[in-house]
């Protein structure tokens, strides 16, 4: 359960650049990484050593692991997408018109809605903070399956099983938030699918 906050700068060779030149606090707001909330979990079950020797041979000493893992989403930036403040810095704001910015039924397709947000007016900046808006959460589940067998005195092989977002959860990544592009509100990417690896050592 955590909080960052913090005041992203982009520099260049003669100064810092905030989104108002010479306005530190114009930049202040979450962290891009700032991850509010984030639960883990970790389990180990090993198998018993059974005594028929068919059923040992096949079930016993196996390691079971389980890694969960979720978080809330990451915040990010609604720009107006061009230099509207006509001063040449990038990430320039836009202006946030109602309270809640969420589509009535959220999708990959459209995330926020769009009538939430104006872009500024020419001279102008927006009126939103930095990193204001909170993108989807994640959920990730690992499994491992391990075991060691015995070859002689000093020697074993072990077999090794894993997989990453086992289930397959699709966990969706920022939407866009360029207010001047066709593609504002919809998500673009995703995390990783499940990815499986084998190893004998």
């Amino acid at each position: 359960w955590s909080h960052c906050i913090a005041d992203p700068v982009k520099t260049s060779q003669t100064a810092a650049e905030y989104t108002i030149p010479n306005n530190r606090a114009s930049s202040r707001g979450n962290c891009g990484s700032d991850r509010r909330h984030t639960f883990n979990s970790s389990t180990v079950y090993q198998t018993p050593s059974f005594s028929n020797g068919t059923v040992k041979a096949l079930f016993s000493d196996w390691q079971i692991s389980g890694i969960l893992r979720i978080m809330s989403g990451q915040y990010y930036d609604v720009t107006a997408g061009t230099d509207r403040a006509l001063t040449g810095t990038g990430g320039q704001k836009g202006n946030q018109l109602m309270a809640d910015v969420f589509a009535p039924n959220k999708s990959h397709t459209r995330w926020l809605n769009r009538d939430a947000f104006d872009i500024p007016g020419q001279g102008t900046y927006g009126t939103m903070g930095t990193m204001s808006i909170r993108g989807p959460r994640s959920i990730q589940i690992d499994m491992g399956l391990t075991r060691s067998f015995p070859i002689r005195e000093g020697h074993s092989l072990q077999f090794r099983m894993e997989a990453f977002n086992l289930p397959n959860i699709v966990n969706y990544r920022n939407p866009v938030g360029s207010l001047n592009s066709v593609d504002f509100g919809k998500i673009l990417d995703a995390g990783d699918p499940r990815i499986m690896q084998a190893a004998l050592k």
